[in-house]
C-alpha cells in the first residue's frame, strides 16, 4: 500500500514538474524577445517609420540609433563568452559589463545627436537612456539594487511612443503584465525591482522631454 502510494504521488509530481517546465520555457522566451536591446529597436523603428525625418533627419541617423542603443549593449554577452576570465564570473559580470556597454552607447548617441544638430525626437530618445542607463548602474554598483533591466527596457519605449505618437500606444503597456510574471516566475527579480526598473524610465522621458525643451 505504501509502495502503490509512492507511485502515484511521484506519477503527479513528473506531470507538475513538466508543466513547470512549460511555463519555465515560456517565461524564457518571453524574457529575452523583451530585452531592452530589442526593445530599442522596435523604439527606434517605429520612430523611424511613423515620424521619418522628424525622427531622424537622415537614414544613417537611424542606423546610428539602432547601433548604440540596440547593438553595442549585446556584445558585452560574446565578449563575456569568448574570454575565459570573464566567463568564469557568470551572470552578474555579464549583466555589469552590459551596463557598461549600455551607457557607452547611450553616451555616443547623445554625442552624435548634439553635435550633428539632431532633432528633438532623437535628443529626448537619447537622453532617455542615457539617464535611465545611468541611474540603472547607480543602482546596481553604488546601492546594490537590482532594478529590473527588463522593466526600465519595456517601460520607456512604450512612454515615448505613447508621448510621440498618440494614446493607441498606451496599450503596449500591457506587455508589462508577462514581464513581470515572468521575471517573478524565474525569480529574476522582486515586484520593487521591478516597479523601480519600469519608474526609472518613465521618469528619465519626461525629465528628457523637459530638458529638450529648455535647451534645444
Amino acid at each position: 500500500m505504501e509502495r502503490l502510494t509512492y507511485n502515484a504521488n511521484f506519477g503527479g509530481g513528473a506531470s507538475n514538474t513538466k508543466t513547470k517546465t512549460k511555463e519555465e520555457r515560456l517565461a524564457k522566451v518571453l524574457r529575452i524577445i523583451t530585452v531592452p536591446p530589442i526593445m530599442a529597436l522596435l523604439l527606434v523603428t517605429v520612430l523611424y517609420a511613423v515620424l521619418k525625418e522628424k525622427a531622424f533627419a537622415e537614414p544613417i541617423r537611424y542606423f546610428e540609433a539602432v547601433f548604440t542603443l540596440a547593438i553595442l549593449p549585446v556584445l558585452s554577452y560574446p565578449i563575456c563568452k569568448l574570454v575565459p576570465s570573464l566567463k568564469k564570473r557568470g551572470r552578474k559580470t555579464e549583466r555589469s559589463l552590459s551596463i557598461v556597454f549600455s551607457i557607452v552607447g547611450y553616451l555616443m548617441g547623445t554625442l552624435f545627436a548634439i553635435f550633428a544638430r539632431g532633432t528633438r525626437v532623437e535628443l529626448t530618445l537619447y537622453l532617455t537612456y542615457i539617464m535611465s542607463g545611468a541611474l540603472m548602474g547607480l543602482c546596481s554598483f553604488v546601492f546594490r539594487f537590482r532594478a529590473s533591466g527588463h522593466a526600465c527596457g519595456s517601460t520607456g519605449p512604450f512612454t515615448m511612443l505613447a508621448h510621440q505618437l498618440g494614446v493607441g500606444w498606451v496599450l503596449g503597456f500591457l506587455l508589462l503584465i508577462p514581464v513581470f510574471a515572468s521575471s517573478i516566475r524565474l525569480k529574476r527579480h522582486t515586484v520593487t525591482e521591478l516597479i523601480a526598473g519600469g519608474a526609472i524610465s518613465a521618469c528619465s522621458y519626461f525629465i528628457a522631454v523637459i530638458i529638450v525643451a529648455q535647451f534645444f
